[in-house]
């Protein structure tokens, strides 16, 4: 069991399904985002705790409560072969290499949510998983969103074989983002904090693209490289359409 925390996640993660319990505090009743919240909680016949706001401080595993706690079964991570036995010719999957930081996966699986990502890999080994962070950050898009935990050499040599185009996306990269074709069956590989893709994988891929900087700061955050990349994703897509 983990815990979701604050108003909009847990109202986004009620309507999703699995909250077992919501705790709230008294002195929040009167508030009509915790109205709203409530009506849905009984809606779906969840238990609700009434508190003190002191106990919800005390269990409180990221300090931004806002007065409601939902308590969760932690979402299960996807099966790879399941979302390529639903894959179309337009499925788009992202994998992130070593990211370690709950608030940048929380931020990409809600910009993963938002511009229609199928599945999100993860490392099996030196990557943060989900946790209450996380799905707080994602505003529910964690339970939304596939989350596949595999190795990512052998999940590579798969969806090459079932004919994805694997782009990654490093500052070595020698061709803007836009200046590619990012529709289609399409893998984008993400590196961790500091230490983008490594060597090794950035051999794996087929492309390597790169975010134009004019600053003196070398790269972005890499919740921000993937909004970016995934909404010019999305426009393509969208300017495609109407051809």
């Amino acid at each position: 069991m983990s815990q979701v925390e604050g108003r909009n996640p847990v109202y986004e993660t009620i309507k999703r399904g699995g909250v077992k319990k919501l705790v709230i505090s008294k002195s929040s009743l009167k508030e009509q985002k915790i109205i709203d919240i409530i009506d849905l909680g009984k809606k779906n016949r969840i238990p609700i705790d009434v508190v003190e706001k002191e106990y919800l401080d005390k269990i409180s595993e990221t300090d931004h409560h806002q007065g409601v706690i939902a308590l969760v079964k932690i979402p299960g991570y996807a099966s790879l072969k399941q979302v390529i036995n639903k894959s179309t010719i337009d499925t788009c999957i992202l994998i992130l290499d070593g990211v370690q930081d709950p608030q940048n996966l929380g931020s990409i699986l809600r910009t993963s949510d938002a511009s229609g990502v199928n599945a999100v890999l993860l490392p099996k080994k030196e990557s943060v998983g989900l946790n209450s962070t996380v799905l707080r950050v994602s505003m529910g898009a964690g339970t939304y969103v596939p989350v596949i935990r595999d190795n990512i050499y052998p999940a590579i040599k798969l969806l090459k074989n079932e004919g994805f185009q694997i782009i990654g996306l490093d500052v070595s990269g020698k061709k803007d983002y836009w200046q590619h074709n990012l529709t289609g069956a399409t893998v984008l590989i993400f590196g961790g904090e500091g230490k983008g893709i490594s060597p090794t994988l950035l051999e794996k891929c087929d492309t390597v693209l790169s975010i134009p900087m004019m600053g003196k700061i070398p790269n972005l955050n890499v919740g921000v490289s993937a909004a970016i990349v995934l909404y010019e994703r999305l426009r393509q897509k969208k300017i495609n359409s109407f051809l």
